[in-house]
């Protein structure tokens, strides 16, 4: 039986503009991780965020997460319809939740077995940046959870200009960020049987012997 499993992040839905600000590390090593959206361009911010989430799992010890164009596309869908809707939640208007979302993506087609999980953040002014957002998700016990999960092997981030506001802030940024894991994949029906008849074939070998 397919084994199938999906993390549902615990998202503080008040988004990043409740925590407090917090200085950037004095080691900084990812591009543009202070700098605010308006002055830096959407795939920007998310190769920041990706380069800070794997900064966090590498002092935690735990290995590299690697895009996905898949996990990206589900990501991106989601932000801009954050913004373009005026929500902030994992699951859509239209009942949609982040496991559909990547399913149908096709990122899990085939996998033995799947594993996804979702953190979303939002912020505006000085909270938007890439150094705050991830910040953000690290002093959040749910959302560090995710994010240090050493079970992902691959993400996809999309930032996106504007809030999830009934009036968009313009100096903001709201970000999804899709963790998944598949196991190997299926082996289709030939392949099963080839493999049983040459097993058959096999014993039938062994007993002439």
């Amino acid at each position: 039986m397919t084994s199938r499993s999906a993390l549902v992040s615990l998202a503080l839905l008040a988004g990043l503009g409740t925590f407090t600000t917090l200085p950037a590390a004095a080691s900084a090593t990812c591009p543009n991780e202070a700098v605010r959206p308006v002055v830096q361009t959407e795939a920007s911010m998310s190769q920041s965020i990706l380069c800070l989430v794997n900064e966090e799992r590498a002092a935690a010890g735990i290995g590299t997460v690697y895009s996905n164009p898949q996990l990206e596309a589900a990501a991106l869908v989601h932000s801009r319809d954050m913004v373009s809707e005026g929500f902030f939640a994992h699951t859509s208007p239209e009942g949609i939740d982040f496991v559909q979302r990547i399913s149908d993506t096709g990122y899990t087609r085939g996998a033995s077995s799947w594993l996804a999980g979702e953190n979303l953040a939002w912020g505006s002014g000085l909270l938007s940046t890439p150094a705050q957002i991830v910040l953000g998700w690290m002093k959040s016990p749910p959302h560090r959870a995710n994010l240090l999960n050493g079970q992902f092997r691959e993400i996809g981030i999309a930032a996106v200009r504007g809030t999830p506001q009934a009036v968009p802030v313009v100096d903001g940024v709201t970000v999804t960020s899709e963790y998944g894991y598949r196991g190997p994949k299926k082996a289709n029906g030939a392949k099963k049987a080839k493999k049983r008849m040459a097993a058959a074939l096999r014993k039938r070998s062994a007993r002439r012997r």
